[in-house]
């Protein structure tokens, strides 16, 4: 059996075992995290494994305006409303015996929250206008940023409600808490998606050093723009364009490596070398340091 997600970090791989033991059941899951640490990409892992070749149907619950959500949840019968010319069936029912993904449900109103508790404690439903209730078939994923405890103390997010999808409530790190994960997954994404090419060695040590506050999915946005801009087959620091800006955040990802205070320097160099363009006189300038200990600190593993 295959793993749902690969991770050297003993933690995540933990919770990737843990996955897998539930995935092939029914068990209602809450996926929390931050934007990019692959809640989306894991959920339909998890749908492949417990109903393959089910219907798999994704609601964003913040994209939708309060008054259509309902609609769009349950259904409706034609003359329900105004514009309810025909009846049309709703995410529930689409659903089928597959799975129904909520993202973003703590973004859901106290009403919509109220409404859908109601149907999964009874497992059934009635689109609006409708009189006959239908049976609740999907397996229920629901997706939520971080931070859910603090939603239930303030009452933002109903705690029966919680209990209710989080048949098992998965935390997915951020890849700035997986810091031995982020070469790895580099070196996977090149050589699926552009095998010809291959990191510099400064490369790397600026990926390994970047905080990824868009985690998984802002490396693999980094990458595809090296890619299409690197001039041969190799990817330098030149290629990534990581922001200046966000090495005050990196800072403390250094500390926790315990790095020496002359190491931390040459990171930093390469970043202001980077977005130099590779100008090593104009970054030596900016940086207060010779050309030749920047070209040495570039040449030194």
């Amino acid at each position: 059996m295959t793993p749902l997600y690969r991770s050297l970090n003993a933690e995540a791989a933990k919770l990737a075992r843990e996955l897998a033991r539930v995935a092939p059941t029914s068990l209602p899951l809450l996926l929390e995290g931050e934007t990019g640490t692959g809640k989306s990409f894991l959920a339909r892992r998890l749908h492949r494994r417990s109903r393959p070749g089910k219907p798999l149907v994704v609601v964003d619950c913040a994209a939708i305006p309060e008054t259509l959500l309902p609609s769009e949840l349950f259904g409706h019968t034609a003359g329900a409303f105004t514009d309810a010319t025909r009846s049309r069936p709703g995410a529930l029912e689409q659903a089928g015996d597959g799975t129904l993904v909520l993202d973003r449900l703590d973004a859901l109103t106290p009403a919509t929250q109220a409404a859908l508790l109601r149907v999964l404690e009874e497992q059934r439903f009635t689109p609006l206008g409708g009189s006959q209730p239908r049976p609740l078939r999907a397996r229920v994923i629901a997706l939520v940023g971080f931070g859910v405890a603090d939603k239930l103390k303030t009452g933002e997010f109903r705690a029966d409600l919680y209990h209710r999808v989080a048949g098992f409530h998965a935390l997915l790190l951020p890849l700035r808490n997986r810091p031995e994960d982020i070469l790895p997954t580099a070196r996977a994404w090149l050589a699926k998606h552009a095998p010809s090419f291959r990191l510099e060695a400064e490369a790397e040590k600026l990926l390994g050093a970047y905080p990824w506050p868009g985690n998984f999915r802002e490396l693999e946005g980094v990458l595809q723009r090296a890619v299409l801009s690197a001039q041969a087959s190799t990817v330098g620091p030149r290629e990534l364009r990581l922001p200046l800006w966000d090495w005050k955040d990196a800072l403390p990802q250094l500390a926790r490596k315990a790095l020496p205070l002359a190491e931390a320097s040459k990171l930093y160099a390469l970043f202001v070398l980077a977005q130099e363009g590779g100008n090593v006189s104009r970054a030596a300038r900016l940086l207060g340091v010779s050309r030749r200990t920047l070209i040495r600190w570039k040449r030194e593993p």
